[in-house]
């Protein structure tokens, strides 16, 4: 049964005012949507022309592109700390007032310290640009480091024009891009390094290297020699080292030894007898860096069996109170202050404690360096 006609029109009228309330509520909800579109497009408009202007990075940056993330990087306005990320959302440590710029430095000698930033994007964008195409994570692709930026932090001081005279020490000269990079940004430091391929040539079985002489293609090659800043040997040998150490470094006139970096073999046992030669030798608050800690099974040793061992021992106690402790590193835990480290790298600082000189066989690594199990204290259940 149809209902009356004045309910009918009443109903009518009650449905048109409903229509019209609710597309004036369109409309103005239409007006506002379509003026704050425009204000947010003129915003992102000027902020797109800023960037535009300020810097450009293209995302298909090829091998071998120059200096255009140095050129080019900026800050983020929201960044907090101590760096940032570009556009192309790479992290980076601007230098401090007064400090060099490592990655401006590095590119311009041509060192793989730098060189993944800018061929990640190529190597992403095509697989036949990757050194390492099929690695889970997306920095490991690409040929070289990122070590500007834990250089930057931690080397950025020593770089200074007034800083105090000091000794550094690099073993692994190779064909010295890296050993250039440091004399250039640390222009108050007394660099040396250490480099077995410039031995004499000949089998291995006699002591002599076989594979040609890479340092030779340094242009400075011989100033260096000259300067008796390079030093030719093998950086694994103690005796080695301790002749270097005493004929050539630790002179009465000699500035302090503050920074060690190990760029040699990448061999494990050769980066920890770096670690246990050199680091009691360093003077208070120096830095001994020890590079390429990436998963190759040369180095797997350094980044599983050592590392674990330190950097329990640096937060030792040896509370009676505690199930009992032991120290791994007995000669290196009175001189530890911190570890820190980055992707495939680790620079382990020293105390206010003085320097030491160590015997020769303290100066050995020991064998626990590389065998964790050797260290009770890492033990499973040792803690319960």
């Amino acid at each position: 049964m149809a209902p009356p006609l004045n309910k009918q029109y009443t109903m009518a009228s009650h449905f048109g005012v409903t229509q019209i309330l609710l597309l004036g509520n369109l409309i103005v909800m239409s007006i506002t949507a379509l003026a704050f579109w425009k204000s947010a497009n003129a915003s992102v408009q000027s902020v797109l022309d800023l960037e535009s202007e300020s810097f450009v990075i293209p995302l298909n940056l090829n091998e071998g592109t120059a200096s255009a993330r140095t050129q080019q990087r900026k800050l983020n306005s929201t960044n907090a700390g101590v760096g940032g990320t570009d556009s192309a959302g790479f992290y980076f440590v601007n230098p401090r007032e007064g400090e060099r710029d490592f990655y401006k430095v590095a590119q311009g000698t041509s060192t793989d310290k730098v060189t993944a930033p800018e061929r990640l994007p190529g190597c992403l964008e095509n697989d036949l640009a990757c050194t390492r195409p099929n690695c889970t994570r997306p920095e490991c692709r690409p040929w070289g480091h990122h070590y500007d930026t834990i250089y930057q932090q931690r080397l950025g001081p020593f770089s200074r024009d007034d800083i105090e005279p000091f000794q550094f020490l690099e073993i692994g000269f190779f064909n010295g891009a890296g050993y250039d990079t440091y004399r250039e940004f640390l222009p108050r430091g007394e660099c040396h390094s250490i480099e077995i391929a410039c031995i004499e040539q000949g089998p291995r079985s006699e002591g002599k290297w076989p594979w040609g002489n890479f340092a030779a293609k340094n242009k400075r090659y011989q100033q260096y020699l000259d300067e008796n800043r390079l030093h030719c040997g093998d950086a694994e040998d103690v005796k080695f080292l301790d002749s270097v150490w005493k004929n050539e470094m630790n002179r009465p006139d000699a500035p302090p030894l503050k920074i060690v970096v190990d760029d040699g073999s990448h061999i494990d046992k050769h980066m920890v007898q770096s670690v246990f030669f050199w680091f009691p030798r360093i003077q208070p608050r120096g830095l001994l860096i020890v590079e390429d800690i990436q998963p190759i099974s040369e180095a797997n040793g350094f980044r599983t069996q050592f590392l674990p061992q330190i950097m329990k021992d640096l937060h030792f106690c040896g509370d009676p109170k505690q199930a009992p402790d032991e120290l791994c590193f007995p000669s290196l835990f009175p001189l530890l202050a911190s570890i820190h480290c980055e992707m495939h790298i680790c620079i382990f600082e020293r105390n206010d404690h003085p320097a030491r000189e160590p015997s020769l066989k303290e100066s050995t690594s020991p064998k626990n360096a590389l065998d964790l199990k050797q260290c009770k204290s890492m033990m499973p259940g040792h803690w319960v």
